[in-house]
């Protein structure tokens, strides 16, 4: 028996969304405070709808670094493995909302706690006692830290547990578009599960269409690739399958957070099959798309990537609903 069935490593910061949508940055006097960071919207996504889940990574020894702690206990995350970085912030994000409440991010920190992991900070036992072991991105993003990110990903059991990866590219991180595109790909390459955006599959392949990407992405150690399309649904691939999962209509609040909220769904839908992904056929792929569908239609109706997260009742009266 596993301790936990999600292990999420990376990236995890402070959001601060506008309150004001359609203005830029430079002109918003108000903003709202939400934990952030992919990975660990994912484990509180994932707590949410039932399962254990634990997340992996730095702080800074701040108050904010108490607040995104906190956070993850209220949702019953486990935070043992959080490291209190007394030499780097914890990371902030301030985001702008245009009028069609799409977002883009600013940055602070140039050297924030997340992206100072070290790769003796996680032992091959703590990586061992998960079932799926999903790393965020940011962390790749620094010359220091990202050989430290490969280490970690190496120690993960291949036999024992599935290796589950986001890109969620963020340009301005980068020093270059084909810096990220290498890097992002080569990471990606290791992981059996990969969750990706239209966009981003199109940026990392060089590819104009989606099916080609996906076979580009699809290497020897994939085993299910999730393309998300926004409003539009998602694209499943496995080995042997592949389907168009059509999407939801609904009032769109917030954009932030709705890929994860879509990543917690479909992880939590992949546990709850109890088989391998191999022997996953089209209609288990039709399920799992519709339920992540679900889980990030529902997220994209509120402010804030973690204040929206729907348990796994809410999701099922959700999809009868429709």
């Amino acid at each position: 028996m596993k301790k936990f069935d999600v292990i999420c490593i990376g990236e995890i910061l402070i959001d601060f969304i506008s309150e004001e949508p359609g203005k830029l940055l430079t002109d918003v006097k108000t903003f709202s405070k939400f934990a952030g960071g992919a990975p660990a919207n994912v484990a509180a996504g994932l707590s949410t709808l039932g399962l254990k889940t634990a997340f992996a990574g730095r702080v800074g020894n701040d108050p904010f670094g108490d607040y995104l702690i906190n956070y993850l206990k209220r949702h019953n995350v486990n935070s043992e493995h959080i490291i209190r970085d007394p030499l780097h912030k914890t990371r902030l994000a301030f985001v702008s909302l245009d009028l069609n409440k799409e977002r883009s991010f600013e940055f602070w920190e140039k050297s924030p706690a997340d992206v100072n992991i070290k790769s003796d900070d996680y032992s091959p036992e703590f990586l061992s006692s998960s079932r799926i072991v999903h790393f965020g991105s940011l962390p790749l993003c620094s010359a220091e830290s990202h050989d430290n990110f490969f280490n970690i990903i190496s120690k993960v059991n291949r036999d024992n547990a599935y290796i589950s990866f986001d890109p969620n590219y963020r340009e301005s991180l980068w020093k270059s578009k084909e810096e990220a595109r290498i890097l992002l790909s080569k990471f990606a390459s290791k992981a059996n599960i990969l969750k990706i955006n239209e966009q981003e599959a199109l940026f990392l392949t060089k590819q104009s269409y989606l099916e080609k990407a996906s076979e580009v992405l699809f290497g020897e150690n994939t085993v299910l690739i999730a393309i998300t399309l926004g409003s539009k649904g998602c694209f499943i691939k496995t080995r042997n399958f592949f389907t168009f999962v059509q999407g939801f209509k609904v009032k769109q609040v917030d954009s932030t957070g709705c890929g994860d909220a879509f990543l917690a769904g479909l992880l939590a839908k992949i546990i709850k099959q109890k088989r391998n992904i191999e022997s996953f056929n089209e209609k288990d792929l039709i399920e799992i798309g519709k339920f992540a569908n679900g889980t990030g239609a529902i997220a994209v109706t509120h402010l804030g990537g973690t204040e929206s997260l729907p348990t796994s009742e809410e999701v099922k009266m959700f999809l009868e609903q429709i």
